[in-house]
């Protein structure tokens, strides 16, 4: 695997040290309150100002507009009034509801009229606003192309530069044109909008604690990073609603979410969640008909948080999460500048998917695929601002239509075609021949279930069940499967179940009755990544 196998234990934080954030998260001396920055707006508008058409959402998501909407593409739409009793409307911008008015056409989507001076108006993503306007609700511009640029003074903004460059400057597009390796596609995004891409507007809300955390070089120096879309009470939002309270409830670290939709929900307050950051990107939109799932990539890469651990919605933490980023900054370094995701609980080959495009390159030999350098991983990366470089180039080939060209034991492949933000990562982790995995740290909610239930009579012994056994063994690279670490929660999708299975952790985690060893393997209970390998010292995973 390369690198240091264990973390000194002085440097690891203890699930009983983290049980003195509780009673900040219960409101009591909280030393991480801060004053709620409230948005201003303008004296005077512009009497010449008119209802403007901005974009609301992209096809299956959910459009809340405090005005008329629009559903189609180009010169070809139709309208959706709203109601005349209400001042508010949800439309599902999909063809299932309102009909396919274009047919075959990627880019339909929804559009929304805006009123300036309206409260909605006020309410909405300031990226979805003229700039002028988005400046004077609060809100602030803390990433673009041109802060990259200027930012290369710092060793984090001169690395985060080698990265966002490709998305920034024309130079580099041009000195690219004679590189037949980098050659754009028809399905390239053009540079102005890989621009575009690059900003991120801090919430009004959250300007004092953006400010109060930043380093001296004007990064974040730790965080969980989340990203999501959806209407203030729609479901993803419940869904990171419980992810946030999860990390204050179990976390000593931020949270950074970026938000790409249209409104957030007011309760979102640096006094409930003085450890959120709230940040807003401008949806991928009809000009860039890509995965939603691609702004994840997009978001690790203009966070500008030196080590961070990518979260989704439908995930939560539990107590010991915070050693992620002990082992992240361990592992990802100038000497191995690459993200490192955990192993899936399932070892996905060609034989389960034959049709997928990347298996022509990547397993020519079936079934030995030999040029799989490790399992297939889960697209819940951990990285450090080193790291940076190495997503962006994955996130410009796929953007900018790049070909891998066909080898002598590899066929080509158009990275384009890859649909899906974890396919893509894997495929990038063989084709650099990547080999550090971290054991799996992201188990479904239910296999909590025996964490729960422990007693500390058991000592370092874990309950039976699925929650303390092995995860899935292959031949090839887990003979006897990998260890789990119960850092976070997966496949919490329902948001009430998930507020259920956080307050049970919660409940036994208070009155000390959660094991403060949450890493399992053959039935028994490890503190850190260190005292696994003293006992397993061939474990192909890391932690």
């Amino acid at each position: 695997q390369g690198g240091t196998q264990g973390a000194s234990k002085n440097d690891v934080p203890s699930v009983q040290a983290e049980k003195q954030m509780l009673k900040d998260v219960e409101g009591k001396d909280n030393e991480d309150t801060v004053t709620q920055v409230k948005p201003q707006e303008p004296a005077v508008l512009d009497p010449e100002a008119q209802p403007a058409w901005i974009f609301c959402a992209g096809q299956w998501q959910e459009c809340i507009c405090g005005g008329r909407v629009k559903w189609g593409n180009d010169e070809k739409w139709q309208i959706i009034e709203l109601p005349k009793d209400k001042q508010m409307q949800k439309v599902v911008c999909s063809i299932d509801v309102l009909g396919d008015i274009i047919p075959g056409d990627g880019g339909k989507h929804c559009q929304c009229e805006v009123t300036p001076g309206t409260s909605f108006y006020w309410q909405l993503n300031p990226m979805l606003m003229p700039e002028k306007l988005a400046d004077s609700t609060g809100s602030r511009l803390i990433s673009s192309c041109d802060i990259f640029e200027e930012g290369q003074g710092s060793i984090p903004g001169h690395v985060q530069w080698q990265a966002a460059e490709p998305f920034c400057s024309p130079a580099w597009e041009a000195k690219a044109g004679g590189d037949p390796e980098l050659k754009p596609g028809e399905k390239k995004v053009e540079l102005s909008n890989l621009q575009e891409l690059m900003k991120v507007r801090i919430d009004a809300r959250f300007v004092k604690t953006y400010e109060k955390y930043l380093d001296e070089d004007g990064w974040i120096p730790r965080a969980y990073v989340n990203y999501y879309a959806g209407a203030p009470d729609g479901k993803h939002t419940l869904m990171s609603d419980e992810l946030i309270r999860s990390v204050h409830l179990f976390s000593r670290e931020l949270i950074v979410v970026f938000h790409l939709g249209s409104l957030t929900p007011e309760k979102w307050t640096p006094e409930r969640y003085p450890r959120l950051l709230l940040m807003h990107l401008a949806p991928l939109g009809p000009k860039v008909q890509k995965s939603f799932n691609y702004n994840k990539l997009r978001t690790l890469l203009v966070s500008r948080v030196r080590v961070g651990v990518q979260l989704d919605s439908d995930q939560f933490v539990a107590p010991g999460a915070d050693y992620m980023f002990n082992m992240t900054e361990r592992e990802i370094t100038k000497d191995y500048p690459i993200p490192i995701l955990p192993v899936h609980y399932f070892s996905f080959t060609q034989k389960d998917a034959p049709s997928n495009i990347w298996w022509r390159r990547f397993c020519p030999d079936p079934p030995k695929c030999e040029l799989h350098s490790m399992r297939w991983s889960h697209a819940h990366p951990t990285w450090t601002f080193w790291a940076l470089p190495w997503l962006g180039k994955w996130l410009r080939r796929h953007f900018r239509d790049e070909v891998l060209l066909a080898e002598s034991d590899k066929g080509s492949l158009r990275i384009a075609d890859i649909p899906e933000d974890e396919d893509m990562l894997n495929v990038a982790a063989w084709e650099d021949k990547v080999t550090k995995q971290w054991c799996k740290f992201d188990n479904d909610r239910t296999e909590f279930e025996e964490l729960v239930k422990w007693d500390p009579s058991m000592g370092s012994k874990c309950p039976p069940g699925t929650g303390c056994s092995n995860i899935m063994a292959d031949v090839r690279f887990y003979p006897k499967g990998a260890a789990k670490a119960h850092f976070t929660a997966h496949n919490a999708k329902d948001p009430k179940e998930t507020a259920r299975w956080i307050d049970r952790i919660n409940a036994r985690y208070k009155k000390g009755l959660y094991p403060t060893k949450v890493i399992v393997y053959q039935g028994r209970l490890f503190g850190d990544g260190e005292e696994l390998r003293k006992e397993f010292p061939a474990m192909p995973c890391l932690l």
